[in-house]
């Protein structure tokens, strides 16, 4: 099989997952539900109650049961429930279907993980693949923001849940088609992973990245309609947030293998925290995409160096570390929305910027003082 391959299907998988969370916080704005900013906040919260919740369990099956049909059943499911989502007709369904749908996306991260730590055995061949394997991230947030306000605009925000509804049930078989030879050893997993130091810091450390980060992701838009601009130019510099993402994430694995995986997760997070709080300074388009822009390189280096971080200390239970790890970056989502809207309802878009930059430095101190890789 053509480790290409590989690649290629497991990151369109996590390219779904990150997709279908990001949708609501760009359709919403065109929703004929007209959603409150509190019901905003709860379906956001409710995708990532349903994602973390099947973090753990998901890193532990995948290292026991063959991933493939794992990474079947969950992109089924995301499928369905986006799909319920497209269709419903009122906020308690999208309540629902998003809960649903955090569950289903909720088991890929860790499963696509697993998959490349046994197709790719060797340490830097494997911190290039997770590098191209992350792609998936920022092209998400940069095809979100140039595709779904086009989408919503022309044909209705019910179709960019059709679209990912469709795309992943395409997706799902991919797994029983192509992949469906690729078999864990069926290591024998403990708990005892909790034990380990490195991997408590670099759950507790992601937490608060991400509590920051998700901030960023699910407001951004908002942030810059609410300043005036333009809905397609609000777009495009949602995207810029990503778009330097997709070299940066090439790039990344390079950089990984020449300065180290704890360097890289201090250094980009540190100018990541203080490129955030520049948004609560510059309002004019043009300053803030060449300030989206740096983000987007600077944060999408950061993602290859968690997940390849999380490789290196799982080894043979990349699976259930990645599990773990993930459960706690992703919990961060639960409480982000909540934060956020009450920030913005009782403060404003600047205290939220500010208070997610040094929230993010925070978390690069962490790694700075504790991590032993």
């Amino acid at each position: 099989m053509k480790k290409s391959l590989v690649i290629f299907i497991t990151s369109s998988s996590f390219f779904l997952s990150y997709f279908s969370r990001l949708a609501w916080s760009i359709v919403s704005t065109y929703s004929s539900l007209r959603p409150t900013t509190m019901e905003d906040s709860v379906i956001y919260s409710l995708f990532f109650l349903g994602y973390v919740l099947v973090q753990i369990p998901a890193g532990f099956v995948s290292d026991k049961v063959k991933p493939s049909s794992i990474a079947f059943i969950s992109l089924i499911g995301l499928s369905a429930s986006s799909f319920v989502s497209a269709v419903s007709n009122s906020i308690f369904i999208e309540y629902i279907s998003s809960f649903f749908m955090g569950i289903s996306a909720g088991w890929i991260y860790p499963i696509t993980i697993k998959i490349l730590s046994i197709a790719f055995k060797n340490k830097n061949e494997q911190a290039v693949a997770i590098g191209y394997y992350s792609l998936a991230w920022p092209l998400s947030i940069v095809l979100a923001g140039i595709i779904l306000p086009r989408i919503s605009i022309e044909f209705g925000w019910r179709y960019s849940y059709y679209m990912i509804s469709i795309l992943s049930l395409i997706y799902s078989f991919s797994y029983l088609i192509y992949l469906k030879d690729i078999q864990n050893k069926g290591t024998k997993v403990k708990f005892i992973i909790v034990k380990d130091r490195n991997v408590i810091i670099i759950s507790l450390a992601g937490f608060l990245f991400f509590l920051s980060y998700w901030s960023i992701t699910l407001y951004a838009y908002k942030y810059f309609i609410s300043l005036g601009i333009s809905s397609y130019t609000s777009g495009y510099l949602y995207s810029l947030l990503a778009l330097a993402g997709l070299p940066a994430t090439i790039i990344a694995g390079y950089v990984i293998r020449k300065i180290g995986v704890k360097i890289s997760l201090v250094l980009f997070e540190f100018l990541y925290g203080v490129l955030t709080m520049l948004l609560s300074i510059f309002f004019r388009p043009d300053l803030l995409a060449f300030i989206a822009t740096l983000m987007g390189f600077v944060r999408f280096v950061i993602t290859p160096a968690n997940s390849t971080a999380v490789s290196f200390v799982g080894k043979e239970k990349a699976g259930s570390v990645s599990g773990f790890a993930n459960f706690f970056w992703q919990s961060s989502g639960i409480f982000s929305p909540i934060i956020s809207q009450y920030i913005i309802l009782n403060l404003s878009y600047k205290d939220l910027w500010i208070f997610s930059g040094l929230i993010i430095i925070i978390s690069s101190i962490l790694y700075y003082v504790f991590l032993k890789i």
